[in-house]
């Protein structure tokens, strides 16, 4: 059980690299990052609000102008980044800069679920040595000794 625990951990905590999308029309359900140009970030301001400059989301589909996402968050110009719920989005293709697809770093997320692991096996270690006690017991001192 506590394996199955660590490996789910492990898995959804994984590190990932943004990529060129090498394709013109990627899998439904592709995890994308729409970087828009200056004109896209002010046409789109009723959809995605003021400043919105990178939209990541899944990809639903397109048709002849426009891709349609499901955005999960809007990274703004200043930098901060608002949380979406899946509300579906028509972005034209003339506002999009670039398109990048999220692909799961394999080496930095096997670094991460050994350090995950070593950390959980020392906490586990510490917590065992902490309940067991260290075996001393203490005694109070005896009377004095007669010199």
């Amino acid at each position: 059980m506590r394996t199955a625990i660590l490996l789910t951990i492990c898995a959804t905590a994984g590190c990932y690299n943004y990529m060129p999308v090498t394709t013109l029309d990627p899998r439904p359900g592709t995890y994308l990052a729409l970087t828009l140009t200056d004109v896209g970030s002010d046409s789109l301001t009723r959809s995605l609000g003021p400043n919105a400059f990178i939209v990541r989301g899944r990809y639903l589909g397109s048709d002849d102008r426009a891709l349609l996402v499901s955005v999960a968050s809007v990274e703004l110009r200043q930098g901060p980044q608002t949380s979406w719920s899946g509300e579906t989005v028509r972005i034209p293709m003339g506002f999009v800069a670039s398109v990048e697809t999220r692909q799961l770093a394999k080496s930095r997320s096997v670094l991460l679920a050994g350090a995950s692991v070593v950390g959980i096996v020392a906490a586990a270690a510490g917590f065992s040595l902490a309940a067991h006690g260290s075996g001393n017991i203490y005694a109070p001192p005896g009377p004095p000794t007669a010199k």
